[in-house]
């Protein structure tokens, strides 16, 4: 199959904070890494990708010339990002939270990227976006199954220099693999630099994530997700996320809002129960120009008896599209009024196998 990749920025201004269980050092935005002095250089963002464990071979570790990048501070993706002296084995990196991938087995599907800068407007250059999957789950991503590649965004561009906030949603559209469950994926962001089909190697800036499922032999496991996440609604429209246990989690005992989420204002009135919370977008939020504007609602779980076991606290995503504003004109024809949001449409070259791809970075 020849890709075709179009890339749109779909939304800016991130609302809340993602919430995190800290195990280890999380640095938000500037970053404050908490190494002794000399130790940042010596150290870099990995992937935690299993590397010669669990029967696989994904390139994580710095023996392996691992995916890494040396400076986190200009270009990331989501809210927090860590730095390491090798790779945290396996799966245990506490700040993946820049990707979000809805994958439907050889069906179209669609990836967002929340690609992050330090200077919005100001940025210069142009960042890449890569996306890996383990379609046939042998291991490594190498190759393809018979419904898509398993470089399945292979170094799509973003000029840095139109993103004017702080955090911009990218959505990819692309044909996804046959097994979507249970598989290990790796998205990055570099500055300047392309990657290769190995996943390997080291970059100036950016930042690498895996996600991979969690193993069954581990002891007890406390997680949930958001479906679907994101939600997408138009604006003055309403919708429902479920909130549900993760794949070897323990149950849910209850779900509640983050202490510090604001579930009503005047961009948004959200209501919580039974784990399902309802979104409904406020028709005072004014409409134009066209965007799609990210929201992100704090979620707190608890888990077991009385819900004293554990809580974990991150974010679901809400996308509230926006559309044109209409001009009345003596013939009582109405049309769209022209925006001036920037739209921005990049061609990848086109390889054999690759999957289309639309949107904004692809996965």
């Amino acid at each position: 199959m020849n890709p075709k990749l179009v890339i749109a920025a779909i939304g800016f201004l991130v609302l809340g904070l993602f919430g995190y269980f800290v195990f280890a050092k999380t640095v938000i935005k500037p970053p404050k890494t908490g190494l002794p002095v000399g130790g940042v250089e010596s150290s870099f963002d990995f992937g935690d990708a299993p590397d010669g464990s669990q029967g696989q071979e994904f390139p994580s570790l710095l023996a392996s010339n691992g995916a890494r990048v040396k400076k986190i501070d200009d270009l990331w993706l989501g809210e927090a990002v860590t730095i390491e002296e090798d790779s945290k084995q396996v799966n245990i990196d506490e700040a993946d939270d820049g990707v979000r991938l809805d994958a439907n087995p050889c069906k179209e599907s669609t990836a967002y990227f929340f690609v992050s800068i330090a200077n919005p407007g100001k940025m210069t250059g142009t960042g890449y976006l890569n996306l890996y999957a383990d379609w046939n789950k042998d291991g490594v991503w190498r190759g393809s199954d018979e419904c898509a590649t398993e470089w399945v965004v292979q170094n799509f561009t973003i000029d840095l220099g139109k993103q004017t906030e702080k955090t911009a949603v990218y959505k990819a559209q692309f044909t996804a693999g046959k097994n979507t469950d249970l598989i290990w994926y790796r998205g990055a962001v570099t500055l300047n630099q392309k990657m290769n089909e190995a996943a390997t190697g080291e970059f100036a800036s950016g930042e690498v994530e895996d996600y991979g499922p969690k193993s069954p032999g581990d002891e007890k496991y406390y997680n949930f997700y958001c479906m679907p996440d994101p939600l997408v609604i138009n604006h003055g429209s309403s919708g429902e996320v479920k909130i549900l246990p993760d794949l070897f989690s323990e149950p849910i005992f209850d779900a509640q809002f983050g202490k510090k989420f604001q579930p009503k204002d005047e961009k948004r009135q959200v209501t919580i129960g039974n784990n399902t919370f309802t979104f409904e977008s406020s028709e005072k939020d004014v409409d134009p120009p066209k965007r799609s504007v990210p929201h992100f609602v704090d979620i707190r779980v608890r888990f077991g008896a009385g819900g004293k076991e554990a809580g974990v606290e991150k974010s679901c995503t809400v996308i509230v599209d926006h559309d044109e504003p209409t001009i009345e004109t003596p013939s009582r024809r109405s049309f769209p009024a022209p925006t001036e949001t920037p739209q921005v449409k990049t061609e990848s070259p086109q390889t054999e196998g690759h999957p289309v791809l639309e949107g904004v970075p692809a996965f």
